[in-house]
């Protein structure tokens, strides 16, 4: 485990105000004890293809607990401490475990996450609430993030385990905030359809447009990079008909599938692919076919 304290130093310079470089928040250390290593990674449910990456590792013990629990992961740790960094390379070295597990000096807020499955921290709450939007960045949907003691802040866990100090376990989301478009092919005809969600981590709201008319989604959820989602929405020649949507979201695509309710028929599942835009058809102007007309009728 990795923890410094940050002590501001004052100085005469300071007193002069002479403007001084900014000085990195970190933690001192403070070994952290195998029940409670065994506890984070219990809870993150390691799998053979993990990659677990430990943001401050310390004197390397997450890591390595890792690699001693399934022989098949890798590990890889950072921390300031280039003497802590080195003990720990040994100690993989020692153990046979150095061609799954290394060390690097490096500062956590440097941690290459693009291969990282599984993220574990135990830092002070101030350093882990500002890594955490460096998670959200780099990390990819579906890894997951798992800290001792202190939580993420607004972040909602997933999961929390409390035998003993408290786990808390996330799932980072897939960003889907924004516009989406798509088309679908239903009863021979091609229908434009149209999404704006938001997002604050991994829930996530939304409304919908299906040619001229517009509902809101409803139960849309985000784990990882799976996004779910209905809508009950009128189309024409049909009248009020369920959607409900399943996809993987990749970047700038959701790629799934979308079952089609209409009334009184059965249940038909077609391709659902849509792509992000800065542009979503759900505000381009809508006219007023759909109010009464003068003098009745429609």
């Amino acid at each position: 485990m990795f923890t410094r304290l940050a002590i501001p130093v004052v100085t005469a310079v300071a007193v002069l105000a002479v403007p001084l470089p900014p000085q990195e928040r970190f933690s001192f250390f403070r070994a952290s004890t195998p029940e409670s290593v065994a506890q984070m990674l219990q809870l993150a449910a390691l799998r053979d293809d993990d990659v677990v990456v430990d943001l401050g590792s310390g004197n390397g013990l997450i890591p390595l607990t890792a690699a001693r629990m399934n022989p098949r992961l890798r590990g890889y740790g950072v921390d300031i401490d280039a003497k802590l960094v080195a003990e720990s390379n040994e100690l993989a070295r020692k153990e046979g475990l150095a061609d799954r597990v290394r060390f690097e000096h490096r500062n956590a807020f440097d941690a290459d996450l693009r291969d990282a499955t599984v993220i574990t921290m135990w830092l002070f709450p101030e350093l882990m609430r500002l890594l955490r939007p460096v998670i959200l960045e780099r990390a990819r949907p579906g890894t997951r993030v798992v800290t001792s003691t202190w939580d993420l802040g607004t972040w909602t866990p997933d999961a929390t385990s409390t035998d003993g100090p408290p786990i808390y376990l996330w799932i980072v989301p897939a960003r889907v905030g924004g516009g989406w478009n798509w088309d679908l092919e239903i009863g021979g005809t091609t229908v434009p359809y149209s999404a704006v969600f938001e997002q604050q981590f991994q829930k996530a709201e939304g409304v919908a447009r299906a040619g001229g008319r517009r509902e809101v989604l409803n139960d849309v959820t985000v784990r990882g990079a799976t996004i779910q989602a209905r809508l009950d929405i009128t189309i024409d020649g049909l009248g009020l008909t369920r959607h409900e949507f399943t996809g993987t979201v990749d970047g700038d695509n959701i790629t799934g599938t979308a079952e089609i309710t209409p009334p009184n028929q059965a249940a038909r599942t077609v391709p659902w692919r849509a792509q992000r835009t800065a542009r979503p058809r759900y505000f381009e102007p809508t006219g007023t076919a759909l109010l009464p007309r003068p003098g009745g009728g429609w």
